[in-house]
């Protein structure tokens, strides 16, 4: 009775970790493809914006310690902006690198966008034999673009 009440447990525990997702009617591959070409341009965007931005951040804050080291205060002695000037480089060079690690995200989008308009699904017609005659039968076909060229 312990073996059947375990073993119960492990299948009734064990089924959604093989269950399938639920996937509407009208879903088809075309829309996943769209999607994944949305979130790579969305991950594009914010690479290269968050890039931009330190990228500015860096270059203020290069020039402010630039002018920092050139201004003297009044007993004649350099006011220190090597840190920021360093630092400004440091930020500077890590938006350059955000900035073109969004590159490989907008290819990506506009390759899932092409294969997008290249795969669809759609209905074709068929002439089906049917009690000694013809009728038209639908069913549904993948249709896709294949490039031969570049």
């Amino acid at each position: 009775m312990k073996n059947i009440t375990a073993s119960i447990f492990i299948l009734l525990f064990s089924l959604p970790l093989f269950a399938q997702s639920y996937k509407p009617n009208n879903y088809s591959r075309k829309d996943e493809y769209l999607q994944k070409s949305i979130r790579k341009q969305r991950a594009g965007i914010i690479f290269l914006s968050s890039g931009a931005l330190a990228t500015a951040g860096g270059v203020v804050l290069i020039v402010d310690g630039v002018r920092r080291n050139n201004y003297y205060d009044g007993n004649g002695e350099l006011n220190g902006g090597g840190v920021e000037t360093v630092f400004g480089a440091l930020v500077t060079v890590i938006g350059v690198g955000f900035m073109c690690g969004s590159i490989p995200f907008f290819v990506g989008a506009h390759r899932s966008r092409m294969k997008a308009l290249g795969v669809s699904l759609k209905t074709e017609t068929a002439p089906l034999l049917y009690k000694a005659s013809f009728a038209k039968q639908q069913y549904p076909a993948l249709a896709f673009h294949i490039s031969l060229g570049k």
